[in-house]
C-alpha cells in the first residue's frame, strides 16, 4: 500500500509541470449545520469560476459520491482505491467538460485514509476544494489543519450557528491559528443578526472571531470568495 503523510502543501516544494507552476491551495469546504447542498453547489461554482479564469481545479467528493452525482459525473475509481494499490492516481480523476477542471470521490473508506493522497494531490492544481460529510470527525480536524483556507457554512435558523462555535472550537484545540471563513445559510434575513452572534460567542471564549464571508445566495459570491482566498492562501504561504 502507498505511503502517504498529511501535511499542508505549503510546507512541500511547488510542483513544476514544464513553464507552469501550480499555486497549491488546498481548501476544506465544512458544513457545521444545514444542507449539504449549499457546500456541494459552492464548490462546483467556485471550480467553475476558477477554471474558467484558466486556474487548474481538482474537487474531492468526500460525501459518498453525492457531489459526483451533482456534477453528473459517472465513476468507476476512486481515491480509496488508488490508496489501496488498486488504481493509479490517473485513473480515479475525473476530468469535466472544462480541461482546466478535474473531479474525483474519496471512497467507501472515507475521508481520514485517504488525507496523505490528497494533500500530494494538491501540489499539481492550483485549487483543491474537498467537501466532507457534516460533523467534525477526526478526517475534519486533520484536513482543517493542513488545508491553506477553510470554509465553515452553518444555518441562520435558531441555534444552528452555535455548531459552527463548536467545530471550530474542536479544530483550535489542535491548530490555535485555524481562522476559517464563516458563510451563512438558510434565511437571508436572519444572516447578519447570526453572523454577529457567532463572532461574538467565538471572541467571547476563544479568542479573534472568524472573517464573515457572507451569505450563500449573495450576488457574485464565488468571484468575492475565490479573492478572499487567494488573499488568505498568500499570507499563509508568507506566514
Amino acid at each position: 500500500m502507498p505511503h502517504f503523510e498529511m501535511t499542508s502543501p505549503r510546507s512541500h516544494d511547488r510542483r513544476v509541470t514544464g513553464s507552469y507552476e501550480p499555486a497549491c491551495r488546498l481548501v476544506s469546504l465544512f458544513t457545521a449545520s444545514g444542507t449539504l447542498d449549499v457546500t456541494t453547489n459552492l464548490a462546483l461554482n467556485l471550480g467553475r469560476q476558477a477554471a474558467s479564469q484558466g486556474e487548474t481545479v481538482l474537487i474531492l467528493d468526500a460525501m459518498d459520491g453525492a457531489l459526483m452525482d451533482r456534477a453528473g459525473i459517472i465513476y468507476a475509481r476512486t481515491l480509496d482505491d488508488v490508496a489501496n494499490g488498486k488504481a493509479e492516481p490517473r485513473d480515479a480523476l475525473y476530468v469535466t467538460s472544462n480541461e482546466h477542471f478535474t473531479a474525483a470521490a474519496v471512497g467507501d473508506a472515507g475521508l481520514e485514509p485517504t488525507l496523505g493522497l490528497l494533500a500530494a494531490l494538491s501540489l499539481s492544481y492550483d485549487w483543491v476544494f474537498v467537501v466532507p460529510k457534516a460533523g467534525c470527525e477526526t478526517g475534519h480536524v486533520h484536513l482543517g489543519q493542513a488545508s491553506d483556507v477553510s470554509l465553515m457554512c452553518y444555518d441562520t435558523k435558531g441555534d444552528q450557528f452555535m455548531r459552527a462555535y463548536w467545530m471550530i472550537e474542536a479544530l483550535r484545540r489542535r491548530a490555535p491559528n485555524y481562522d476559517p471563513l464563516i458563510l451563512s445559510t438558510g434565511a437571508q434575513g436572519d444572516a447578519v443578526e447570526t453572523a454577529l452572534m457567532l463572532s461574538e460567542t467565538i471572541r467571547e471564549h476563544l479568542g479573534a472571531p472568524p472573517p464573515y464571508a457572507g451569505h450563500a445566495v449573495d450576488t457574485h459570491l464565488e468571484r468575492r470568495l475565490l479573492t478572499q482566498m487567494r488573499a488568505k492562501a498568500d499570507h499563509v504561504a508568507v506566514a
